[in-house]
């Protein structure tokens, strides 16, 4: 009979922890961004194959949180003066987010000549959109906002990144 107890209470037990879980986790709302990240034009450098990454920071009631992404799963060439979009969902509204850390890395890491010197490549800005739609009052509100470096063009080496603060 005790035993019996036991285990019901545990089920219980149980069963309040995981519906309180769920309570937290659809009480979090999610927000799709449209990413768009600009190489630039000048100074020149040589296309490499390689992916795009970013780390996203931004003030929570717990602090400051970061969401990592990769933005471009598939090696893709990454060239001067060219606009490479992707699509995120974070748990940040806009208004929070305070930075972008921006970070590409090579496809093909392992050339000897990259140990003597890293290849760079130079970006200019990185544009965060976010669209909502409102059925219920038939209206669109697209949210945009730029992120720059404190230096532009910014030069970023192979595995190493820089840092975009909102501008305007």
């Amino acid at each position: 009979m005790i035993k019996q107890l036991t285990t019901i209470s545990l089920i219980l037990f149980v069963s309040f922890i995981i519906l309180i879980s769920v309570d937290v986790t659809i009480s979090s709302p999610v927000y799709n961004y449209n990413v768009t990240i600009k190489t630039s034009g000048s100074p020149k450098f040589e296309s490499h194959q390689g992916k795009l990454k970013m780390n996203i920071l931004y003030q929570s009631e717990s602090g400051t949180s970061q969401e990592d992404f990769v933005l471009t799963p598939v090696d893709v060439k990454i060239e001067p003066n060219r606009e490479y979009q992707s699509t995120i969902a974070s748990f940040s509204p806009m208004a929070n987010i305070t930075s972008i850390y921006l970070r590409w890395t090579l496809a093909s890491p392992y050339n000897p000549i990259y140990k003597i010197k890293k290849p760079v490549v130079y970006f200019d800005s990185i544009t965060l959109t976010h669209i909502n739609s409102d059925s219920a009052i038939h209206m669109t509100i697209t949210q945009s906002r730029r992120y720059c470096s404190p230096v532009s063009p910014t030069a970023i080496k192979h595995a190493d990144g820089n840092t975009f603060y909102p501008c305007v």
